[in-house]
This record gives C-alpha cells, structure tokens and sequence, in this order.
C-alpha cells in the first residue's frame, strides 16, 4: 500500500501523539482540503469496468485540494465528450486514496483506462509492460515540453527491453517554502532581513520562536517539517536536505551509491541536523504522526512560522482570501546550501497514464491529445491558482504567470525558470519507488525521535532498505 501502515510497535505511541495532534490542529481540520470525499470513494468501488461491456472510457483523477481544480477538469472531460460523441466515467479520489485504489486495481487486472500518476507508479508499471507506449501522443506537442519533463517521461520496459514514452508529462511542481509575513512585520523585520546562507537562514527561524510566542500570546514553533513514517511530505522534504549536503542516493544511471562513504556520512549529517531541531523544540510535537494533509492545516491554524509544501497548494487554497494571500504569506525560496551553492531544486512531474489492460486505448490517447492541447491543459493549471507548474514552455509567459502582482507566482515563475533544477532520484529506478512507498527517510527520522537510535545507525538501517529494494529490481 502507498501509506505506510501503524504496527504494533508504533500503535500506542501514535495515540498518545494523535492527543496531540488533535489539540493543536482541531479547529484547523475544517480547512483542510484533502477530506475523502465518500460519495466518490463508494461510486468508485462499485464501478465494473464500464468500458469492458459499453464502451465508456473510464478515467479515475485526484480531485484536488480546489474546487475549482476538479470542477474545471470535469469541463474538459464534459468538452471532449460533445466534441467526439463519447462517453466517459469520471470518478475522483483524493490523492492518497487514488494511488491505493489504482494500486488494489492493477493487482486485480482490473484498473481504469486512464488515470493521473504523481508517485511515479509510472516507472514501476512501465517496467512490467503494464503501461501504453504514447509517444504518438506526446509527438505533436514534444517540441514545447521542457526536457525535464520529456525525459520523466521516458521510461524503461523491462518485458519488451526499451526504453520509450509511457506517460504523458501535465504539469511540475517542486518544495516551496511558505511563512507568515505579517508575523516578521509585526516583529520589525522584513523579507530582506531574512539571511540567505544555509545556517543563518534556519537560525533566522528558530532565534524567533520565544519573540513570537510572547507576541502572540500562544504556543507557536518555528519549523513545519513534517516528520512522520505517515506522511509522504517527510520523504519529499528530506530529499531537499539531501540534496543541501550533496547526498547522492544514486548514480546519473540509477545505480545505488549511498553506501559509499562520503554518501553515507552526507545521510548521518542530515539526519542529525532534521532531528535536532525536533528535539530542541523547534518542530510541533504532532508532526511525528502527520499526515500529508497536516501540513497545510496546522500552517493555516499558524501555529509554526514557516513550512515546507511539495506543490503551490497552501496559498492557492487561500486565493481568493486576498489580503491573506497578498500580505500575509508569503513564498521563499530555499537558502544557499551549506557549501555556498544555489539550491538545486528537485522537481515531481505528474503524468497521465493509460494501462495495457484498457480496451478503449484509442480514446484514451483522443482524451489525452486534448487535454494537453496548450490552451486546453494552461486554464486547467490556471483553475487551480497555479498549484502546479506548466511543463509547456509556451504557457510560461502567459499574463497568469507574468503578473508581478501575485508575490507567490511570481517567485516559483522565478524558482522553476531561473534555479537549477533535477528529477527527484524516485524516477530513475522502481527501488527507490519502493523506498518512497515505505517511507524510508520518514522511518529513518522516527527511529532516532522516538526509538532513540543513534543517527547513525537510523542511516545504516535506510541504507539496508534501499539495498533490499534495488536488489528485487534488478
């Protein structure tokens, strides 16, 4: 399953810490925006492949974090359908629901004719031929696709032994940073005072914790990182750090190397500087059982300063609140890494996918080549608030993204354009997927917050699970 599961070693701690979590984030529960949603979590369940017995093309997407993202998508579905007489059977999970049921279904032989993939299940199902080539449908539009995305997308069939197109690129994303602003100002700083050197820039955040405590009267910590084996944000946001110490995990060829020594002693630094500032007090104590949706919803109820985001979505959820989202937040970029080098962002591309199983594989790709027509897939990015990034370098420079009014678009325009950027190592070999699947980073974290192992021996343990993974890939 893609969400790590309580044992029963963790049970009772995780009680204890959900005590906590409730009595920090109850009040902010009603704005969390990823909340299963039952009526389509039921619908989908008895769906029976409609497309088998009627020709309907059966289509499972993530309903977002905005009512605007989904009900957008249902137009363009509803479009496509008027335009070529069809029928389609759209059914929307939330994010995390939609991997395991995509999952449960590929097991079954039963899955969709069309999903939206953003856990680069992609590369897994690509290796088992379970996947359509859809390079035909990809070519037309290939020449303004940035290539970052193109070779996401380019993925290897161990069955057929090729490599080729088995997804089609939508949209990118990367780890943004967001804080309260109105709280510096209120304190007498300003963005500019915010050092942009790797120490000086964290201890910017912690030397804060007491001032603003005292300011506002309530308990409040520097630091949203999520820490939790629960959540796939700790997975996400560790590899930032990883990256800061010039950790690699693999090779350019997808060959595990974290085992050699300066590797591994990259992993003991940056697990020990993420575990520090939990145990200093700089970390809420609920964040070893979050999951993805606590993030946004603890940072909402503004009970840390600054957080971590894997996509645009804690502003965009608040667009249209307009003097909290021009004045008060705000969207940083990450600091120099503690060598002096610009922090190279890594970025998620998500994908469309059609299965080999599907029967209606002509109308899927018909779909797919007008959902990425540039004007069709921009107002769907748009729709959004700009969660996510365009991966058409034509969309680049339209007025929604050019506009020096929006401080948040503004600044991931900036960060997406003009960073240096790579892929996220998950896609380069179904291992490391696994490893994103259990969770090893958020595991690693825990063993050393709440088990009380040394740094190094939580690394030696990832090491050991990354070698297990690799192995059953090979």
């Amino acid at each position: 399953m893609y969400l790590k599961k309580l044992n029963v070693k963790k049970f009772s701690l995780s009680i204890f810490l959900l005590i906590i979590l409730i009595a920090t984030i109850v009040f902010g529960c009603q704005n969390s925006s990823e909340q299963v949603d039952k009526s389509y979590f039921d619908s989908a369940e008895t769906i029976e492949r409609l497309s088998l017995d009627t020709g309907v093309l059966t289509i499972w997407w993530d309903k977002g974090f905005i009512e605007e993202e989904k009900t957008f998508f249902q137009k363009i579905v509803n479009d496509w359908e008027k335009q070529q007489n069809k029928k389609v059977q759209l059914v929307f999970f939330d994010e995390n629901q939609l991997v395991e049921q995509i999952e449960a279904a590929v097991a079954a032989g039963n899955p969709p004719d069309l999903t939206i993939d953003r856990t680069q299940l992609a590369l897994l199902y690509a290796w088992e031929d379970k996947l359509v080539d859809v390079s035909s449908t990809i070519a037309p539009v290939a020449d303004f696709i940035s290539d970052s995305a193109l070779e996401n997308a380019q993925l290897f069939n161990q069955v057929e032994q090729k490599k080729s197109y088995y997804a089609v690129p939508l949209y990118q994303e990367a780890v943004y940073l967001h804080y309260w602003r109105d709280w510096l100002e209120e304190l007498g700083y300003s963005p500019q005072d915010i050092p942009q050197d790797w120490d000086g820039f964290w201890e910017f955040w912690t030397q804060l914790q007491e001032r603003l405590r005292s300011e506002q009267q309530q308990e409040i910590f520097s630091l949203g990182f999520p820490s939790s084996p629960y959540s796939t944000e700790t997975f996400f946001l560790f590899e930032y750090i990883l990256e800061a110490y010039n950790v690699q995990v693999v090779d350019e060829a997808g060959q595990l190397v974290i085992e050699q020594q300066e590797n591994r002693q990259g992993l003991v630094e940056a697990l020990k500087w993420w575990s520090e500032l939990y145990q200093e007090g700089y970390i809420p104590p609920s964040a070893l059982v979050w999951r993805n949706e606590d993030n946004n919803s603890s940072f909402y109820n503004r009970i840390m300063a600054i957080t971590a985001n894997p996509s645009l979505s804690i502003p965009a959820a608040r667009f249209h609140e307009k003097d909290l989202y021009l004045n008060k937040l705000a969207t940083i970029e990450f600091p120099r890494k503690p060598d002096g080098q610009p922090m190279r962002y890594l970025i998620e591309v998500r994908q469309a996918l059609i299965f080999k199983d599907s029967p209606n594989q002509k109308d899927a790709k018909s779909f797919l080549s007008y959902l990425i027509e540039p004007t069709v897939l921009d107002s769907y990015i748009e729709a959004a608030d700009g969660r996510f990034f365009p991966v058409n370098t034509s969309g680049w420079n339209d007025p929604f993204w050019t506009n020096a009014d929006d401080p948040h678009i503004t600044e991931v325009k900036k960060i997406m354009t003009q960073s240096p950027t790579r892929p996220y190592s998950f896609s380069t070999n179904p291992g490391y997927v696994e490893a994103l699947e259990e969770n090893v980073w958020g595991e690693a974290l825990y063993g050393i917050l709440v088990e009380g192992i040394s740094p190094e021996k939580a690394a030696k343990n990832a090491i050991a699970q990354f070698q297990e993974f690799f192995a059953d890939w090979q």
